[in-house]
Order: C-alpha cells, then structure tokens, then sequence
C-alpha cells in the first residue's frame, strides 16, 4: 500500500486560455480495481480509480513539498506552482499513473484538442476527477476519478 506513482495536473483557466499545472505524487495508493471500487462504494459508483493521497501538516495540510488549498482558493492564488488541490466539475483536474516527465505549466492550446484529450486519445490511465474527501484521524485525500 502506498507505492504507487502519479501525476496530478492542476487546471488554472484564464483569459489567455488554460494552462495545466503537474505535479508528481509518489508513495501513493491507487487502486483501479472496479469490483472493488464497487464492494466499497456501490453498485451506483461510475468511478474508475481511487486514489489515497497521505498528507503532514503545517500551517495546513502539505502533500510532498506543496501546500494543499481549496480549489477556489488554489484558482486566487497568483503563483499556483507550489500549491496543489483536487477541482471536479466544469474545471476539473485530472491525475495520470506514472510520472510526467517534469513539473512545468503546460498550456493547454500547445496540444491538438486540448491536453487533457490529447492524453486520454494516447494513453491509458487517465482519470478525471470526479471528488474529494480529506480525512484527518488518519491524515489523507480520498480523490475519485473517472
């Protein structure tokens, strides 16, 4: 449990267009094992994957260097690079398995489609977000995808 690797791709929207911010999350749980996701969540649950993200604390929560924010406050910040939230809806994130070759913004109108359709056209593994739950008695984000 909790050695799995992923990236997660912030989405920042803007006048200019969006831009994707990703981040590297190692020693993680993600599980895609769909009778499971069931026997837990339902026969209703439509998620794909699970991802169990563990979390310190300072000033607020910390996952790896980055300081977690709500998505509305994460969207105010003006230098999100080394924040990190979960955004499901209209503006939803998205997390990848494996590691994304490094940590600098990706504007989104470099890729043919948009990158998130670019990735999901190309590989597999790719999940939206579809929620989020923080858990504090034992400290860690429960981050749905689809």
């Amino acid at each position: 449990m909790y050695q799995d690797t992923v990236t997660l791709f912030n989405r920042r929207r803007d006048k200019t267009g969006d831009t994707w911010y990703p981040t590297v999350l190692q020693g993680v749980d993600l599980n895609v094992d769909h009778a499971a996701l069931v026997a837990k969540y339902g026969s209703s649950c439509n998620d794909k994957a699970v991802l169990h993200i563990r979390y310190g604390w300072h000033d607020g929560p910390i996952i790896g260097s980055k300081s977690y924010l709500t998505p509305l406050l994460w969207q105010a910040v003006a230098d999100p690079t080394e924040m990190i939230t979960f955004q499901s809806g209209e503006s939803f994130d998205f997390f990848i398995e494996g590691t994304w070759p490094d940590e600098k913004p990706i504007n989104d109108a470099d890729w043919p489609g948009g990158f998130y359709n670019h990735l999901v056209r190309t590989r597999d593994g790719v999940y939206a977000v579809s929620a989020a739950a923080q858990y504090s008695v034992i400290p860690h984000f429960e981050v749905m995808g689809r």
